[in-house]
């Protein structure tokens, strides 16, 4: 395993800096926090092997930024549906991005695939072992309609058996109504040359921002590549003047969404240890 040095900087893909907190080998969880950007403050635990997919030492960083950029522009027509991958996209990225992962993710996904399923009931008068109900539990528990659907997503949508177009849509229109709201707010219309209403650039914008986190194909796309994919019918110089600090704040909300998961699972897991200890 990799040896992390806490004095080192890191920096994600996107650019920013990050600073590596604490590392507990034992249990291959690394906790870490962005240091440049006010809108990311909270603390993130992830494992330690997703931590190394995702960010490079400052040191390297240079080397990585000397690379040229594959640019990958997508002929598809707007509006085309985005829960299918594209061909060629690979899946192995799905839910890697250390803004999508929850803080107890590891234990969530232990037995809750079908391959791994066991009923552990216990024996010998002990308490039953923590089990796939228990985890499916936890979700279940979470009081927040898009934070949950957010999470299911998360644990369950590389299973291409599962269809979780709704799910989808549910965190897609959350996003899209904070935005609507951030527009109003700031008197900010939809473009006169645009062909979108308001509430249907939020809903495009929202769906891309999502997308794209949970894909993680931000570095493949150019900004006009991202918007001919998302069928945004939006100058890329526009978007980037305009409307590139209302994505940004899409992207906190979604953060947000996964630490308020986080906390209603923790909470879970937390009453589940308590009755183990009073058995």
């Amino acid at each position: 395993m990799t040896n992390i040095e806490i004095k080192t900087e890191w920096v994600d893909k996107a650019g920013e800096v990050m600073e590596v907190l604490h590392v507990d080998y034992d249990k291959d969880e690394l906790r870490f926090k962005w240091l440049n950007n006010p809108n990311r403050t909270k603390e993130r635990v992830i494992s330690i092997d997703k931590f190394l997919r995702y960010a490079v030492p400052v040191v390297r960083a240079q080397e990585v930024s000397d690379k040229p950029e594959p640019v990958k522009e997508n002929p598809a027509k707007p509006g085309q549906q985005f829960i299918s991958v594209w061909d060629g996209e690979s899946q192995l990225n799905f839910g890697q991005s250390p803004n999508l992962q929850l803080s107890n993710q590891d234990w969530l996904e232990q037995g809750m695939h079908a391959k791994t399923v066991k009923f552990n009931i216990g024996s010998g008068g002990l308490p039953p072992e923590v089990n796939w109900e228990d985890h499916c539990a936890a979700i279940a528990m979470i009081d927040d309609k898009p934070a949950k659907a957010l999470a299911s997503i998360l644990l369950w949508g590389s299973d291409t058996n599962w269809n979780w177009s709704r799910h989808f849509d549910e965190v897609v229109q959350y996003l899209a109504a904070n935005m609507i709201e951030r527009c109003n707010k700031d008197k900010r219309a939809a473009p006169q040359a645009c062909t979108h209403s308001l509430p249907e650039l939020a809903r495009l914008m929202a769906r891309m921002v999502l997308h794209f986190e949970l894909y993680e194909l931000w570095d493949i796309y150019t900004v006009k590549g991202r918007l001919q994919f998302s069928g945004i019918e939006v100058k890329a110089s526009s978007y980037t003047t305009l409307w590139v600090r209302y994505q940004r704040q899409i992207m906190d909300d979604l953060i947000d969404m996964v630490c308020t998961a986080d906390q209603y699972i923790s909470s879970y897991r937390g009453q589940l240890n308590k009755v183990d200890d009073n058995a």
